[in-house]
């Protein structure tokens, strides 16, 4: 079974408090960052994604047969490619999907490893911002990081059990979408990831899992969606949201990393990566530590 050998995570590497970053907005705006959970932000303008990648790259201390990168934003793809990979190593970019790209993106490289077309594939999310403005979107606000994972056949643990990931666009134009568009969003948001949430757990004929590891830090949102599912709040872990923003597309894989670093992802535990993207879209992975 196709499962996640080795991963290296790279964060911006100034941690900045909301008040830092926000405060050209309004005291209003900023109080309620806090209060859906924001504290301290890593956050680099200056440095390049690219270079972040490849730090990312380098820890990785294997080669594989194929990189795919998924992102949110749409500044990686230019005239030049800046990081050079060894032996000409084919790379293939994914964006679209916002904030549930990187979920297809280990979907393609798991059924690309089943087909046998490669044997070791590197998926890498990244995404960053280089200007505080950029940053603040949604009432929120977005940390800088790069996650890295060499999927292969033969990994001991971190099992790719399966995953789902389906669109139904309401506001197709994000937060720039007329204000009837935003609002049935949010009317079907909670509704739509729950729905993938229990096709996902369908799919790999699973009843229930050990934890959620989540994407934004709305944490309402999450207090809405364990009573939607009927299972405790305690199963949602985003608690260390506050401490990276709103990452796009790695957020929740990132955190699944810290939490099995912290121990409270223990060995044999079912575990269901979700990220619902603004708009219409959702993403489930669902791994076995």
């Amino acid at each position: 079974m196709v499962g996640i050998k080795k991963v290296a995570c790279v964060l911006g590497k100034n941690h900045r408090i909301v008040g830092d970053i926000a405060g050209f907005c309004t005291e209003e705006v900023q109080q309620n960052m806090r209060k859906i959970g924001l504290d301290q932000i890593p956050t680099d303008n200056k440095k390049i994604l690219w270079d972040m990648i490849g730090e990312a790259y380098n820890q990785i201390n294997e080669t594989p047969d194929c990189i795919l990168i998924g992102h949110s934003l749409p500044f990686i793809r230019g005239n030049s490619q800046p990081l050079q990979f060894e032996k000409e190593i084919p790379v293939y970019f994914f964006s679209g999907l916002p904030c549930a790209i990187l979920h297809k993106t280990v979907q393609i490289g798991k059924e690309l490893i089943e087909s046998g077309v490669y044997n070791k594939i590197l998926v890498v999310g990244a995404d960053k911002a280089y200007s505080d403005r950029e940053r603040v979107f949604f009432g929120t606000i977005m940390g800088d990081g790069v996650v890295a994972m060499l999927l292969t056949d033969d990994a001991e643990s971190n099992k790719l059990l399966g995953s789902f990931v389906s669109t139904t666009i309401f506001a197709p134009n994000g937060e720039n979408s007329e204000p009837e568009d935003i609002a049935k969003f949010r009317e079907n948001n909670a509704l739509m990831m729950r729905k993938a949430i229990l096709n996902c757990m369908k799919e790999a004929d699973l009843d229930e899992v050990d934890y959620f590891v989540t994407h934004t830090s709305n944490s309402t949102f999450w207090d809405g969606m364990a009573k939607l599912l009927r299972c405790s709040r305690e199963k949602f872990l985003d608690q260390n949201i506050r401490n990276t923003g709103h990452m796009n597309s790695h957020d929740s894989f990132y955190h699944y990393t810290y939490w099995c670093e912290q121990g409270v992802i223990k060995p044999r535990d079912v575990v269901m990566l979700i990220n619902p993207g603004f708009g219409g879209t959702q993403g489930c992975t669902l791994i076995k530590r």
